[in-house]
């Protein structure tokens, strides 16, 4: 009789390499959460980002073609809808702070558009317009 010897692993050995592979894969599982909350974060900036871009963008537009005095002084605020829901546009025009750098003779007005979402500030957009 010839003796065969088998090949192979044990069962033992495979229970261990799946414990030893699946502690492994906790901590990595658990990056793959955290980036993806902080996508979320990212896409909500650049969102905000290109909202106060676009606001700041009409207020240079209706200086242009309506003349400076056209910018009132004020704050009004934008409730956003659609793909925008939960963003509020806030736009701020005010007499910039003395020793702002406003030119003699000239009149000036700080512009400030800021996003939010939530309660969190994700984008400020801040200019001064002049008048001379």
């Amino acid at each position: 009789m010839t003796s065969s010897r088998q090949q192979g692993f044990t069962l033992l050995e495979l229970i261990m390499v799946i414990v030893i592979v699946a502690l492994a894969a906790v901590p990595i599982l658990g990056q793959f959460t955290q980036v993806s909350s902080s996508m979320l974060v990212d896409e909500e900036i650049q969102t905000a980002a290109q909202l106060a871009q676009e606001r700041a963008e009409g207020v240079l537009a209706d200086r242009r073609s309506l003349g400076y005095a056209s910018i009132p002084t004020g704050t009004s605020i934008d409730s956003l809808a659609g793909n925008y829901a939960g963003y509020t546009r806030t736009l701020s025009v005010n007499e910039p702070p003395s020793g702002s750098g406003c030119a003699t003779g000239a009149s000036c007005k700080e512009v400030i558009v800021t996003v939010d979402r939530g309660a969190s500030t994700r984008a400020e957009v801040t200019f001064v317009l002049v008048s001379y």
